[in-house]
Parts: structure tokens; C-alpha cells; sequence
């Protein structure tokens, strides 16, 4: 039995390939795993759900970065580092071509846990209530909602801007009233939340690649039989590839909806 949790919701790409990969093994080896994928926070919220996969009540989980950094130790927040991968086709060569999961999979080791692929969430962008951002001149006196990790804000201050850590369930009714005048995530997230409504403009920073790694017990992995481990390894990686490639897609639509329906979208120059 391989029992995946999220927080993520059942229609998002991440829940659909977390679905496929239980067709595939069974493709692959008839009766030979059972997977269950419980999307929406059914087995708990984030926090839960990683201290469960060392408890061994829960096989995997997949999150944002820093919920597995809050409990692995800082190194493993180096994926979460700003301008990282200034762009998403170079944080798939890093990553998955020039050795980033392998590493990333060493400072996890001495905590327990063990990276078997990684969806993608999206690059981080700004979604604001009162422009967009060109520098530090423009984002000073911003308060930008981030999430609640010591990054995050150091990243922001750097930057120029006031970080606000909040909550999620907070965020929405902070836009509406002024509380906080802009928030950092994934387009993806704009989107479905359709956030745009709120806050019409949109600057592409693409500030952090902000990664879903799919972590498992370090221990329940290696005590895996060496055929049935590179099965199961096989099948995420080949369900992160087509999870990937569908939200990258997303992307592009969503920079197109949120046009049509009259907000601001700007990219960056180098400059």
C-alpha cells in the first residue's frame, strides 16, 4: 500500500498524476501496489503529513519546500533560494539534468527522509492590489504577504519590500481590505483563487522555483526490494515529467486569462 497526501486540491494537475501513478504501477505489475491519493488536507495539514511519513502512517507527501526544510534543517531550503533558476527551463536542467535532485536528496539524508521526484508548483511571481514592481524603489513600503519561514522574509527585506508573514486563510481578506497590498506565489494559485479580481496587477519576477518535492522515509524506501524501489522511482519521475509539462502549460494560460480580464501582466527586462 502506498498511501500519498496533499493539500492541494483533486482537480489540480499534482493530484491527477499522483492518480496516474497508481494506474501506471498497475500497468506495470497487476496486484502488485495499491496506491490511495488523498488530496485537500484529508490526512491532516502539511506539518502532519511530513511527521507522518516518518511515523510510516503515510507512505509520501508533496508540499511546498519549506514545509520539508522546517523539518530536515536549513540546506534543504537552498532549492528555495532566490534567482536560483532565473527561469523554468533552467530549473528543470538544474534540477533534473545537472545533478540538483541529488543533491538536494544529500542534505536530506541526515534527517530521514528521502526526495523521489518533484512537481511543479510554479515560479513565484507578485500579484498586487496597486501596480506593478520594476526595483526596491518601487516595492518599498509594500507589504507583501510570504509564508511563514525565515527566506521568505529575508528574501522580501533584501528586496526592498515590507514582508508579512500570514497565513493562508488570511491572505485573501488582507488583499481585500488593504491589510497587505501584495502577495508572493504561483500563478497557478492566482488563478484558481482567481485573485486577479482583487489585485490586477501581475509582475513576472519569477523570484524562486518554488518546487513540490514528493518525499518518503528515507528507511521504508531502502528496505524496498531493488526492482520494486526502481519501479516506483520509474513511475514518479515519468508522472513529474507529464505533471510538470501540463502546469507549465497552465501558465501560459492563465498570463492569457488574466489579460482578457483586465489586469496588468508584466515581465521584467533584464534591466
Amino acid at each position: 500500500m502506498i498511501k500519498i497526501g496533499h493539500t492541494d486540491s483533486d482537480t489540480r494537475s499534482t493530484h491527477k498524476w499522483s492518480v496516474w501513478l497508481g494506474e501506471w504501477l498497475e500497468e506495470q505489475a497487476p496486484g502488485r501496489f495499491k496506491v490511495e491519493v488523498y488530496p485537500n488536507g484529508q490526512l491532516g495539514d502539511s506539518p502532519d503529513m511530513v511527521a507522518g511519513v516518518k511515523l510510516g502512517t503515510l507512505t509520501m507527501e508533496f508540499d511546498l519546500s519549506s514545509v520539508v526544510s522546517s523539518v530536515s534543517g536549513p540546506a534543504t531550503s537552498a532549492v528555495d533560494l532566490p534567482y536560483l533558476y532565473p527561469t523554468y527551463e533552467d530549473w528543470v536542467q538544474g534540477t533534473f539534468e545537472n545533478g540538483g535532485l541529488e543533491l538536494f536528496n544529500e542534505t536530506l539524508a541526515p534527517s530521514g527522509y528521502y526526495c523521489v521526484g518533484m512537481f511543479y508548483n510554479g515560479m513565484r511571481q507578485v500579484i498586487s492590489r496597486t501596480s506593478t514592481y520594476h526595483n526596491s524603489e518601487d516595492l518599498h513600503g509594500q507589504k507583501i504577504r510570504v509564508a511563514q519561514n525565515d527566506l521568505d522574509i529575508k528574501t522580501w527585506d533584501a528586496m526592498g519590500g515590507s514582508p508579512t508573514p500570514m497565513s493562508w486563510n488570511e491572505v485573501l481578506t488582507s488583499l481585500s481590505t488593504g491589510t497587505i497590498e501584495a502577495l508572493d506565489h504561483s500563478l497557478g494559485v492566482f488563478n484558481d483563487f482567481n485573485i486577479h479580481e482583487i489585485a490586477p496587477y501581475i509582475t513576472i519576477t519569477n523570484h524562486a522555483s518554488s518546487p513540490f518535492p514528493i518525499v518518503c522515509s528515507l528507511e521504508w524506501i531502502e528496505s524496498l526490494d531493488p526492482e520494486d524501489r526502481a519501479l516506483i522511482e520509474e513511475g514518479v519521475a515519468l508522472a513529474c515529467e507529464q505533471q510538470r509539462e501540463e502546469e507549465r502549460a497552465n501558465e501560459m494560460e492563465y498570463i492569457e486569462r488574466f489579460k482578457e480580464e483586465g489586469a496588468t501582466v508584466e515581465e521584467l527586462t533584464d534591466e
